[in-house]
């Protein structure tokens, strides 16, 4: 059976197309359809989206303001490393920069923001990509920084595939979806304790009389029932 979403059915009585060209504006000027939802007056980003389906004029210009609105974050960025490498002292041409307490600030200050080592590295005022692994490698203080401005980074990239989902819509779903998987594997990868998908091994032993062997049953962390994981604990198959 199917079910066609109208404007009566959905209860959208207040839409005005005066509303949604102000949503679409504010979108577009980089506010997320949550922020704009928890004001008064404005709707939440579920009756936005029942707006975007029942309107199919503002869907269209609700996709373009958050097209628009992804595009100028990422060139909001780009302006604010170009700004930030404008206000350091250039090094010296064909010289690398030395080894300090502010430049390994600057790293890991950017890795934790969300910006990747390829993309730090390609500053010409930034020690090249292999530097960077060598002084991991070889300078202990150094690898903590960095191994701590990773973490961080999987903390934003959390943050970031949030904003995708509740800015998706039913036209950029499917291309949300894809950005969301990555960024969630990244994530888990850099912190895999935290974001990782974790699996459980209950091990069953049979008495000796019986025992044809080991039986091992894989579960997900997410599959283990409360009772099951009583058991787990204490020992019990």
């Amino acid at each position: 059976m199917s079910f066609e979403v109208t404007p009566e059915s959905a209860g959208l009585s207040r839409y005005t197309p005066e509303q949604g060209r102000a949503l679409c504006a504010r979108v577009a000027a980089g506010e997320s359809l949550r922020r704009i939802g928890a004001e008064a007056g404005w709707p939440s980003p579920q009756t936005a989206w029942k707006w975007a389906v029942a309107h199919p004029e503002f869907g269209e210009a609700l996709s373009a303001a958050q097209r628009a609105a992804r595009i100028g974050a990422r060139l909001a960025d780009r302006d604010r490393q170009l700004s930030r490498a404008a206000r350091r002292e250039p090094w010296r041409r064909g010289r690398p920069p030395m080894y300090g307490p502010a430049l390994v600030e600057e790293i890991c200050m950017r890795l934790s923001e969300g910006e990747s080592l390829i993309a730090i590295t390609r500053d010409p005022d930034m020690p090249c990509y292999r530097t960077v692994l060598k002084w991991a490698r070889d300078k202990p203080e150094f690898a903590d920084a960095y191994t701590e401005a990773r973490r961080l980074q999987a903390d934003h990239l959390a943050d970031e595939a949030h904003e995708i989902v509740m800015a998706s819509t039913h036209a950029t779903v499917w291309s949300d979806r894809l950005r969301f998987a990555f960024i969630r594997w990244r994530a888990a990868n850099l912190a895999p304790k935290k974001y990782a998908e974790r699996v459980v091994v209950a091990e069953t032993l049979r008495p000796p009389e019986t025992a044809q062997g080991l039986t091992v049953i894989v579960k997900r962390y997410s599959e283990i029932t409360p009772e099951e994981y009583a058991r787990a604990e204490e020992g019990e198959p």
